[in-house]
Protein backbone atom coordinates (compact mmCIF):
# COMPACT_ATOMS: atom_id res chain seq x y z
CA UNK A 1 0.00 0.00 0.00
CA UNK A 2 1.77 3.17 -1.19
CA UNK A 3 -0.86 5.71 0.40
CA UNK A 4 -2.61 5.93 3.10
CA UNK A 5 -5.80 6.74 0.54
CA UNK A 6 -4.83 4.61 -1.70
CA UNK A 7 -8.14 2.22 -2.70
CA UNK A 8 -8.17 -1.22 -0.78
CA UNK A 9 -7.75 -3.60 -3.72
CA UNK A 10 -6.63 -6.37 -1.05
CA UNK A 11 -10.10 -7.21 -0.12
CA UNK A 12 -11.02 -7.50 -4.00
CA UNK A 13 -7.82 -9.17 -5.22
CA UNK A 14 -9.12 -10.01 -8.95
CA UNK A 15 -8.53 -6.37 -9.38
CA UNK A 16 -4.98 -6.59 -9.48
CA UNK A 17 -3.56 -7.04 -12.96
CA UNK A 18 -0.78 -8.53 -13.76
CA UNK A 19 1.94 -6.98 -16.52
CA UNK A 20 5.42 -7.16 -17.24
CA UNK A 21 8.62 -6.51 -15.34
CA UNK A 22 9.69 -2.37 -14.42
CA UNK A 23 12.89 -0.43 -13.17
CA UNK A 24 13.13 1.60 -10.55
CA UNK A 25 13.80 4.91 -12.05
CA UNK A 26 13.25 8.27 -10.10
CA UNK A 27 10.60 10.37 -12.28
CA UNK A 28 10.06 13.86 -12.79
CA UNK A 29 6.43 14.06 -11.80
CA UNK A 30 6.67 17.69 -11.85
CA UNK A 31 5.94 18.09 -15.82
CA UNK A 32 2.88 18.31 -17.13
CA UNK A 33 3.64 16.92 -20.27
CA UNK A 34 6.56 15.27 -22.52
CA UNK A 35 7.38 15.93 -25.75
CA UNK A 36 6.00 13.24 -27.36
CA UNK A 37 2.43 14.45 -26.65
CA UNK A 38 2.79 17.37 -28.71
CA UNK A 39 -0.91 18.46 -30.21
CA UNK A 40 -2.41 17.10 -27.05
CA UNK A 41 -3.76 20.57 -25.08
CA UNK A 42 -3.95 19.29 -21.16
CA UNK A 43 -5.65 20.64 -18.62
CA UNK A 44 -5.56 20.00 -15.10
CA UNK A 45 -9.12 19.40 -13.30
CA UNK A 46 -8.61 18.70 -9.97
CA UNK A 47 -5.84 19.70 -7.25
CA UNK A 48 -3.80 17.64 -5.06
CA UNK A 49 -3.42 20.79 -2.82
CA UNK A 50 -6.83 21.44 -1.84
CA UNK A 51 -7.99 17.57 -1.78
CA UNK A 52 -6.79 14.52 -1.62
CA UNK A 53 -8.23 12.16 -4.52
CA UNK A 54 -8.87 8.13 -3.96
CA UNK A 55 -5.94 7.14 -5.87
CA UNK A 56 -5.73 3.69 -7.79
CA UNK A 57 -3.36 1.31 -6.53
CA UNK A 58 -0.51 0.83 -8.39
CA UNK A 59 2.34 -1.44 -7.33
CA UNK A 60 5.59 -2.53 -8.55
CA UNK A 61 6.25 -5.60 -6.58
CA UNK A 62 8.93 -8.30 -7.75
CA UNK A 63 9.28 -7.72 -11.45
CA UNK A 64 5.26 -7.61 -11.89
CA UNK A 65 3.03 -4.89 -11.75
CA UNK A 66 -0.89 -4.60 -10.85
CA UNK A 67 -3.12 -1.36 -11.38
CA UNK A 68 -6.39 -1.09 -10.28
CA UNK A 69 -9.40 -0.68 -12.42
CA UNK A 70 -12.58 0.58 -10.64
CA UNK A 71 -14.36 4.11 -11.84
CA UNK A 72 -12.81 6.30 -9.09
CA UNK A 73 -14.64 9.40 -11.00
CA UNK A 74 -17.14 10.24 -13.58
CA UNK A 75 -18.78 12.58 -15.86
CA UNK A 76 -22.66 13.03 -16.28
CA UNK A 77 -24.40 12.84 -19.41
CA UNK A 78 -24.19 16.07 -20.01
CA UNK A 79 -20.48 17.44 -19.42
CA UNK A 80 -21.48 19.37 -16.98
CA UNK A 81 -20.87 17.68 -13.61
CA UNK A 82 -17.79 15.46 -11.72
CA UNK A 83 -18.14 12.91 -9.33
CA UNK A 84 -15.24 11.07 -7.79
CA UNK A 85 -13.77 9.65 -4.88
CA UNK A 86 -11.37 11.74 -2.27
CA UNK A 87 -9.64 11.03 1.11
CA UNK A 88 -10.59 13.50 3.73
CA UNK A 89 -10.91 12.33 7.86
CA UNK A 90 -9.81 8.72 7.26
CA UNK A 91 -12.81 7.79 4.97
CA UNK A 92 -13.29 7.81 1.28
CA UNK A 93 -16.69 8.99 -0.20
CA UNK A 94 -17.49 10.95 -3.33
CA UNK A 95 -17.75 15.09 -4.08
CA UNK A 96 -19.17 16.38 -7.14
CA UNK A 97 -19.09 19.53 -8.91
CA UNK A 98 -18.96 21.71 -11.62
CA UNK A 99 -16.48 20.87 -14.20
CA UNK A 100 -15.95 24.56 -14.37
CA UNK A 101 -12.33 24.34 -12.77
CA UNK A 102 -13.60 27.18 -10.57
CA UNK A 103 -15.88 25.65 -9.03
CA UNK A 104 -16.18 24.16 -5.46
CA UNK A 105 -17.23 20.53 -4.61
CA UNK A 106 -19.72 19.07 -2.42
CA UNK A 107 -19.87 15.95 -0.41
CA UNK A 108 -22.87 13.41 -1.53
CA UNK A 109 -21.78 10.17 0.61
CA UNK A 110 -20.81 10.26 4.23
CA UNK A 111 -19.71 6.29 4.44
CA UNK A 112 -16.43 4.99 5.42
CA UNK A 113 -14.50 3.04 2.03
CA UNK A 114 -16.36 4.20 -1.38
CA UNK A 115 -14.83 2.19 -3.66
CA UNK A 116 -15.71 3.57 -7.13
CA UNK A 117 -18.70 6.09 -8.47
CA UNK A 118 -21.03 6.14 -11.77
CA UNK A 119 -23.70 8.71 -12.61
CA UNK A 120 -26.63 7.01 -13.89
CA UNK A 121 -27.75 7.79 -17.33
CA UNK A 122 -30.30 10.86 -16.76
CA UNK A 123 -27.20 12.47 -14.17
CA UNK A 124 -29.97 12.17 -10.84
CA UNK A 125 -28.32 9.08 -9.48
CA UNK A 126 -25.03 7.73 -8.69
CA UNK A 127 -24.37 4.12 -7.91
CA UNK A 128 -20.84 2.97 -6.29
CA UNK A 129 -19.83 0.15 -4.75
CA UNK A 130 -18.69 0.26 -0.57
CA UNK A 131 -16.21 -1.95 1.14
CA UNK A 132 -17.88 -3.09 4.08
CA UNK A 133 -15.29 -5.77 6.20
CA UNK A 134 -14.56 -8.33 3.80
CA UNK A 135 -17.40 -7.90 1.22
CA UNK A 136 -18.54 -5.05 -1.38
CA UNK A 137 -21.76 -4.21 -2.03
CA UNK A 138 -23.58 -1.59 -4.84
CA UNK A 139 -25.80 1.19 -3.65
CA UNK A 140 -27.54 4.22 -5.01
CA UNK A 141 -28.24 7.93 -3.53
CA UNK A 142 -29.71 11.07 -5.75
CA UNK A 143 -26.59 13.32 -6.85
CA UNK A 144 -27.63 16.24 -5.70
CA UNK A 145 -28.76 15.44 -2.58
CA UNK A 146 -26.40 12.46 -1.01
CA UNK A 147 -26.92 11.41 2.16
CA UNK A 148 -30.09 8.83 2.27
CA UNK A 149 -28.49 5.43 0.40
CA UNK A 150 -30.34 2.37 -0.72
CA UNK A 151 -28.00 -0.84 -0.83
CA UNK A 152 -28.32 -2.52 -4.17
CA UNK A 153 -26.33 -6.37 -3.19
CA UNK A 154 -26.80 -9.17 -0.84
CA UNK A 155 -24.68 -8.75 2.20
CA UNK A 156 -22.51 -11.34 1.73
CA UNK A 157 -21.40 -10.27 -2.05
CA UNK A 158 -18.40 -8.66 -3.53
CA UNK A 159 -20.00 -6.59 -6.41
CA UNK A 160 -17.97 -3.31 -7.96
CA UNK A 161 -17.23 -1.32 -10.88
CA UNK A 162 -21.02 -0.32 -11.39
CA UNK A 163 -22.14 1.47 -14.75
CA UNK A 164 -25.69 1.84 -15.86
CA UNK A 165 -26.88 0.41 -19.17
CA UNK A 166 -27.08 2.93 -22.39
CA UNK A 167 -30.92 2.62 -21.56
CA UNK A 168 -30.63 3.27 -17.56
CA UNK A 169 -32.82 0.46 -16.95
CA UNK A 170 -30.08 -1.99 -15.19
CA UNK A 171 -26.56 -1.77 -13.60
CA UNK A 172 -24.06 -3.82 -14.77
CA UNK A 173 -21.46 -4.87 -12.43
CA UNK A 174 -18.57 -7.40 -11.85
CA UNK A 175 -18.92 -9.96 -8.69
CA UNK A 176 -16.03 -11.83 -7.16
CA UNK A 177 -16.43 -15.23 -6.08
CA UNK A 178 -12.72 -16.56 -4.95
CA UNK A 179 -10.74 -16.20 -7.59
CA UNK A 180 -13.31 -15.99 -9.87
CA UNK A 181 -14.98 -13.10 -11.10
CA UNK A 182 -18.25 -12.87 -14.14
CA UNK A 183 -20.30 -9.94 -14.97
CA UNK A 184 -23.55 -9.43 -13.96
CA UNK A 185 -26.36 -6.49 -13.91
CA UNK A 186 -28.97 -5.75 -11.88
CA UNK A 187 -32.81 -4.67 -13.08
CA UNK A 188 -33.92 -1.25 -11.35
CA UNK A 189 -37.22 -1.96 -12.31
CA UNK A 190 -37.67 -5.75 -10.51
CA UNK A 191 -34.57 -5.48 -8.12
CA UNK A 192 -33.66 -8.40 -10.41
CA UNK A 193 -30.20 -10.10 -10.66
CA UNK A 194 -28.45 -11.61 -13.99
CA UNK A 195 -25.13 -13.05 -14.77
CA UNK A 196 -23.90 -12.92 -18.08
CA UNK A 197 -20.03 -14.40 -18.63
CA UNK A 198 -16.88 -14.19 -17.08
CA UNK A 199 -15.01 -10.88 -16.78
CA UNK A 200 -14.61 -7.46 -15.39
CA UNK A 201 -15.29 -4.10 -15.90
CA UNK A 202 -18.36 -3.92 -18.25
CA UNK A 203 -18.62 -1.08 -19.90
CA UNK A 204 -22.44 -0.91 -21.99
CA UNK A 205 -21.78 0.03 -25.57
CA UNK A 206 -25.46 -0.51 -27.00
CA UNK A 207 -28.35 -1.99 -25.18
CA UNK A 208 -26.96 -5.43 -26.26
CA UNK A 209 -23.35 -5.27 -25.96
CA UNK A 210 -20.46 -4.29 -23.31
CA UNK A 211 -16.84 -4.22 -23.57
CA UNK A 212 -14.90 -5.59 -20.71
CA UNK A 213 -11.32 -7.19 -19.41
CA UNK A 214 -10.82 -11.14 -19.55
CA UNK A 215 -7.50 -12.69 -18.33
CA UNK A 216 -5.61 -14.78 -21.12
CA UNK A 217 -3.15 -17.96 -20.18
CA UNK A 218 -0.29 -15.68 -20.17
CA UNK A 219 -1.88 -14.05 -17.05
CA UNK A 220 -2.12 -10.75 -18.89
CA UNK A 221 -5.41 -9.06 -20.14
CA UNK A 222 -7.65 -8.53 -22.92
CA UNK A 223 -10.10 -6.35 -24.00
CA UNK A 224 -13.46 -8.39 -25.32
CA UNK A 225 -16.38 -7.50 -27.14
CA UNK A 226 -19.62 -9.64 -25.69
CA UNK A 227 -23.38 -9.11 -27.57
CA UNK A 228 -25.40 -10.64 -24.75
CA UNK A 229 -28.63 -10.57 -26.60
CA UNK A 230 -26.71 -12.90 -29.45
CA UNK A 231 -24.74 -13.95 -27.59
CA UNK A 232 -21.60 -13.74 -29.25
CA UNK A 233 -17.97 -12.55 -28.51
CA UNK A 234 -15.09 -11.13 -29.74
CA UNK A 235 -11.31 -10.07 -28.85
CA UNK A 236 -10.53 -6.74 -29.38
CA UNK A 237 -7.22 -6.44 -28.26
CA UNK A 238 -4.63 -8.98 -26.73
CA UNK A 239 -0.46 -8.84 -26.69
CA UNK A 240 1.82 -11.51 -25.23
CA UNK A 241 3.66 -9.14 -23.16
CA UNK A 242 1.07 -6.97 -21.77
CA UNK A 243 -2.58 -5.68 -20.28
CA UNK A 244 -5.25 -4.14 -21.87
CA UNK A 245 -8.18 -2.87 -19.79
CA UNK A 246 -10.82 0.08 -18.62
CA UNK A 247 -11.96 -0.17 -22.25
CA UNK A 248 -14.68 2.29 -23.56
CA UNK A 249 -16.15 3.34 -26.49
CA UNK A 250 -16.32 7.09 -27.79
CA UNK A 251 -19.59 8.57 -27.97
CA UNK A 252 -19.03 8.59 -32.35
CA UNK A 253 -18.45 4.28 -32.03
CA UNK A 254 -15.19 5.00 -33.65
CA UNK A 255 -12.50 4.25 -30.77
CA UNK A 256 -12.18 2.77 -27.89
CA UNK A 257 -9.75 4.24 -25.23
CA UNK A 258 -7.87 1.95 -22.77
CA UNK A 259 -4.91 1.44 -20.19
CA UNK A 260 -1.63 -0.45 -20.84
CA UNK A 261 1.39 -1.01 -19.53
CA UNK A 262 4.08 1.12 -21.62
CA UNK A 263 7.49 -0.96 -21.16
CA UNK A 264 10.28 0.86 -19.89
CA UNK A 265 13.05 2.22 -22.61
CA UNK A 266 17.01 2.88 -22.49
CA UNK A 267 16.16 6.95 -21.59
CA UNK A 268 17.36 8.05 -18.23
CA UNK A 269 14.40 8.09 -16.11
CA UNK A 270 12.41 5.54 -18.09
CA UNK A 271 10.78 3.11 -16.14
CA UNK A 272 7.74 0.67 -17.12
CA UNK A 273 4.18 2.81 -16.11
CA UNK A 274 0.96 2.70 -16.88
CA UNK A 275 -0.43 4.97 -20.38
CA UNK A 276 -3.81 5.86 -22.27
CA UNK A 277 -4.25 4.41 -25.66
CA UNK A 278 -6.50 4.32 -28.30
CA UNK A 279 -7.70 1.27 -30.94
CA UNK A 280 -10.15 0.98 -33.41
CA UNK A 281 -12.87 -1.42 -32.19
CA UNK A 282 -12.04 -3.74 -35.06
CA UNK A 283 -8.54 -4.00 -33.21
CA UNK A 284 -6.62 -2.23 -35.56
CA UNK A 285 -4.66 1.36 -35.15
CA UNK A 286 -3.35 0.63 -31.76
CA UNK A 287 -1.88 3.92 -31.21
CA UNK A 288 -0.40 5.66 -27.95
CA UNK A 289 -1.94 8.77 -26.27
CA UNK A 290 -0.01 9.68 -23.12
CA UNK A 291 3.62 9.22 -22.76
CA UNK A 292 4.98 10.98 -19.45
CA UNK A 293 6.90 8.78 -16.70
CA UNK A 294 4.13 9.06 -14.04
CA UNK A 295 1.06 6.67 -14.65
CA UNK A 296 -1.88 8.07 -16.81
CA UNK A 297 -5.24 5.31 -16.37
CA UNK A 298 -8.99 5.54 -15.67
CA UNK A 299 -9.83 7.34 -19.30
CA UNK A 300 -13.47 8.65 -19.07
CA UNK A 301 -14.58 9.81 -22.65
CA UNK A 302 -16.65 13.28 -22.62
CA UNK A 303 -19.99 12.64 -24.05
CA UNK A 304 -19.20 14.91 -26.90
CA UNK A 305 -16.01 12.86 -27.81
CA UNK A 306 -14.08 15.77 -28.11
CA UNK A 307 -11.81 15.32 -24.84
CA UNK A 308 -10.74 12.28 -22.27
CA UNK A 309 -10.52 12.93 -18.91
CA UNK A 310 -7.93 10.57 -17.06
CA UNK A 311 -5.82 10.14 -13.52
CA UNK A 312 -2.60 11.33 -14.04
CA UNK A 313 0.35 11.94 -11.56
CA UNK A 314 1.77 14.61 -13.80
CA UNK A 315 2.59 17.92 -13.05
CA UNK A 316 2.67 17.14 -8.97
CA UNK A 317 6.04 17.66 -7.18
CA UNK A 318 5.54 14.10 -5.62
CA UNK A 319 3.44 11.99 -7.92
CA UNK A 320 0.03 12.94 -6.11
CA UNK A 321 -2.72 11.99 -8.83
CA UNK A 322 -5.18 13.96 -9.88
CA UNK A 323 -7.97 14.27 -12.65
CA UNK A 324 -6.85 15.34 -15.97
CA UNK A 325 -8.35 16.34 -19.38
CA UNK A 326 -6.66 16.28 -22.68
CA UNK A 327 -8.24 16.66 -26.40
CA UNK A 328 -8.98 14.21 -28.89
CA UNK A 329 -8.14 14.40 -31.94
CA UNK A 330 -7.58 11.01 -34.11
CA UNK A 331 -9.49 10.70 -37.23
Amino acid sequence: MQRKNTVLWIALPVLALLAAGCTGAQIDFTRSYVPEEGGINFMKVTDETQESLSTPSVTRTAGRMTWWVNPIFAINHDGTSIAYNTFKNDKRNIFVRSLDVRAASTQRTFRTLVNDVCFSADGKMLCFSEIVGNYSRLCLTDAAQGTVVQQVSPINTRDYGPRYSVDGKRIFFSRADGANYSIWSYELATGSFSNYCYGLNPMPISEEEFLCTRMNSERNYEVWRINFVKGSESLVLSQDDRSFTTASLSPDGKWIVCVSNTPSTDQPGSRENLDIYAVRPDGSRLTQLTYHQGDDCSPVWSPDGQYIYFLSQRGTEKGEYNIWRMNFNLQ
